[in-house]
């Protein structure tokens, strides 16, 4: 299976996380400056290339994420995703609305004090996403690797 990962702002592509999914499938784990010019096509082309079967994205990474999997129709999980409260915008040079509405699960932390989970779950209802495709849980904006491990052993039981 190939899984595209996008970590979040400030963050990087090393870490438990990405060794973790790189021992079980075939990743494409960028390490992203979500500040430089045209990224979001340049992430965007690269993931296209890459093909994955599902994408997983964290706060701003899973913004991306959920962009580029409405757009290539890809599934997707989503860790307490920036839809909105972004700290800056990024460059989104080559955004195209998606038509398409692919198997997509957020996780999202009920204490969260970066990204309002309440107002998130706004937004993807607005999006025709419905409440068994979201999972409010007790954890920060900071996912653990036990609740990441899980989440995504979960969803791939599910839904690949």
């Amino acid at each position: 299976m190939k899984i595209a990962y996008l970590h979040g702002l400030d963050s990087n592509n090393l870490g438990p996380k990405n060794e973790w999914l790189k021992k079980i499938y075939e990743v494409y784990d960028p390490l992203i400056d979500y500040r430089e010019k045209n990224i979001y096509q340049k992430i965007k082309s690269q993931i296209t290339e890459f093909n994955p079967d599902i994408i997983i994205g964290s706060s701003m990474g899973g913004f991306f994420a959920y962009e580029i999997a409405k757009e290539q129709n890809i599934k997707a999980l989503l860790f307490n995703p920036a839809l909105h409260s972004r700290s800056f915008e990024p460059d989104m040079h080559g955004y195209i609305k998606g038509n398409f509405s692919p198997s997509i699960h957020f996780v999202l932390g009920k204490n969260d004090s970066i990204i309002n989970p309440f107002k998130t779950i706004e937004i993807i209802i607005n999006d025709g996403y419905l409440v068994d495709n979201y999972s409010l849980l007790n954890h920060e904006h900071d996912t653990s690797l036990k609740l990441f491990q899980s989440e995504i052993t979960n969803y791939i039981k599910k839904k690949l």
